[in-house]
């Protein structure tokens, strides 16, 4: 509700004339007016016509204040010591007042920063000494809460009826929401600019006349300009007239016509840089506000050195394919000459016999590496004619390296021919001279070896193990025929692992026909189709399955069942058996 001490001076002597009131009496009397009483006072003064108002410059206070409430920006007065004499709601509402009269008196001081209240009193004062204003100038102010806002100010000096200064005036629009948008627009600008001269691609702009409206670092360095801005405003033909422009001066043309871009075009040309040079171009057509293609934006990426890679490369590769063609021929020696060295004294079946006055073996071995070359292998050492020493070894890894070892090891037995009948001997020279070797970080760490020495004559077997697979063996009992592990007690470490080890044999005496099945860790390791390891037990009941079967047709038998297990052709690792039937002599 409008009190009367509210109203403008005019209003107020309007109010004194109609309700007849004496204020020099009674200043309080017109603030004791009811608002009915007022109410009837103005609509009296407006009811004495446009010349008693035009009169006492009513009309004009009306439309001031009127406009005052109505702008929605800051508007207001000071006198000459920058204090508040009036200021409209808008501004009010921005200090976070309830009333533009509790400004009155007041000044910036209590509004704002010190330090920014001490800008805002400087500029007053110099508009009130040169009489010389200001007008929309962007200002940055700090309130006295910490808040931050940015105003644009038009301030001017306010004269009195004399025509001498008074104070100042103005106005100010809260443009603080604008303001954090620029910045951010600039801060993106000058992101988006840094990110465009640092990449290390060409980059253009062009208008729809073919002219340069921006190029990055890597543009310039390309035609060797000494600034961006030689080529701001210039066509590509100012800075560069030859056959390759002018096709791409076409290409420009075609994409502004149809808006359809491209996307790392392939180029070589050998005119524009006067170079040799490979480059992946994309084009895409600059769109106005209006969707009409305006310009072309461009990004060339300069690939001759990845090209001229590519030819190295290729070069590269033949070269190694021709030496991977040689290497894998000597491979494929090199595993014929392993496979017949352990086939020696086999036929073409393969089998191997040898018969003593007593007992007669039968031998066949299944040989399946996993690479050209293989760790795995055995090695059948006639001894005399009714004995027989059977080596299984397995070396760690494959390849060449592993390989090398197995011949290393074949030439360590046939160091000591009088000790080839003692198991327990043989390995411990193949110790000794393998802990030497293994100081070497490139020898293999470790070989598990199995040494079996059968005399036909006495139907004896003596076995030494270290770290290898037990053979399992065919026993029939009362409850039936099946296979099992051998009865091996004494396990000695791996060879190459422990200086001095001294290794215990084994020995047992055949008593009636049996077979006995040497293997490698490669067959009972491997994984089935289920992700387990297929095991000794599916081994003994796979040779059991085809006890009957000759030897060979045996191990074909087994080897077809194992990869049915794993569900594969190709097994993770080598494959090494030796079957060995005995039998009483006929």
């Amino acid at each position: 509700m409008t009190t009367p001490t509210e109203l403008p001076a005019g209003l107020q002597d309007i109010a004194r004339d109609i309700l007849k009131i004496d204020l020099e009496d009674d200043d309080a009397s017109l603030e004791n007016l009811s608002t009915s009483d007022l109410r009837n006072a103005l609509k009296s003064a407006y009811e004495l016509g446009n010349h008693h108002l035009q009169r006492d410059g009513i009309e004009a206070t009306l439309l001031f204040w009127q406009l005052m409430e109505s702008l929605p920006d800051h508007v207001f007065f000071k006198d000459l010591n920058s204090r508040f004499t009036c200021i409209n709601h808008s501004l009010a509402h921005f200090f976070g007042l309830e009333h533009p009269d509790e400004a009155v008196g007041k000044s910036d001081f209590d509004f704002f920063k010190s330090e920014f209240a001490s800008i805002k009193f400087e500029s007053e004062q110099d508009v009130i000494c040169s009489e010389q204003g200001y007008y929309f100038r962007e200002e940055r102010d700090i309130q006295s809460d910490g808040s931050e806002k940015w105003v644009l100010t038009t301030k001017l000096p306010l004269y009195d009826y004399d025509g001498q200064v008074c104070g100042t005036f103005g106005l100010a629009r809260d443009i603080t929401a604008r303001k954090y948008a620029e910045i951010e627009l600039d801060r993106q600008r000058k992101l988006l600019e840094t990110i465009i001269q640092i990449l290390p691609c060409r980059i253009f702009v062009r208008d729809a006349n073919d002219k340069f409206l921006l190029i990055n670092e890597e543009y310039r360095r390309a035609f060797d300009l000494d600034t961006r801005e030689l080529a701001i405003g210039k066509k590509l033909t100012d800075i560069r007239d030859n056959e390759d422009t002018r096709a791409i001066m076409k290409q420009d043309v075609e994409i502004l016509s149809t808006g359809k871009p491209i996307y790392n075009q392939l180029e070589h040309n050998d005119t524009l840089l006067g170079k040799d040079r490979w480059v992946l171009t994309s084009k895409v057509p600059l769109i106005d506000n209006e969707g009409e293609p305006e310009g072309i934006v461009g990004m060339i990426f300069d690939i001759t050195d990845q090209k001229k890679l590519e030819v190295q490369a290729k070069a590269a590769s033949k070269e190694l394919a021709a030496k991977n063609l040689q290497f894998e021929t000597e491979l494929l020696v090199a595993r014929q000459l392993q496979e017949q060295l352990m086939s020696m004294g086999f036929d073409n079946q393969p089998i191997y016999t040898l018969a003593g006055s007593q007992w007669r073996l039968e031998a066949s071995y299944l040989y399946a590496p996993s690479h050209h070359l293989a760790g795995d292998f055995f090695y059948l050492i006639p001894i005399a004619e009714n004995q027989l020493g059977i080596l299984v070894c397995d070396v760690m890894g494959h390849g060449i390296k592993a390989a090398l070892v197995t011949m290393l090891i074949r030439g360590l037995m046939l160091e000591t021919p009088v000790l080839l009948g003692e198991p327990d001997k043989v390995l411990k020279h193949l110790n000794d001279n393998l802990v030497t070797l293994a100081e070497d970080p490139e020898f293999p760490r470790f070989v598990t070896a199995l040494y079996t020495v059968i005399d036909l004559d006495q139907g004896e077997v003596k076995i030494a193990n270290a770290g290898h697979p037990a053979p399992i063996w065919r026993v029939q009992d009362n409850t039936g025929t099946h296979f099992e592990l051998c009865p091996i007690d004494d396990i000695g470490p791996a060879l190459g692992l422990i200086p001095d080890e001294v290794y215990k044999g084994n020995q047992f005496t055949l008593t009636e026909m049996t077979e006995i099945l040497f293997f490698t860790d490669g067959i009972i390791e491997q994984k089935t189709k289920n992700g387990e390891e297929w095991g000794v037990e599916n081994l003994e009941e796979a040779v059991l399955d085809h006890e009957s079967d000759e030897l060979p047709e045996q191990l074909k038998a087994i080897s077809k069942e194992l990869k049915q297990s794993a569900g594969a052709e190709e097994l993770s690792d080598d494959v090494c058996i030796i079957a060995v039937r005995l039998s009483t002599a006929q």
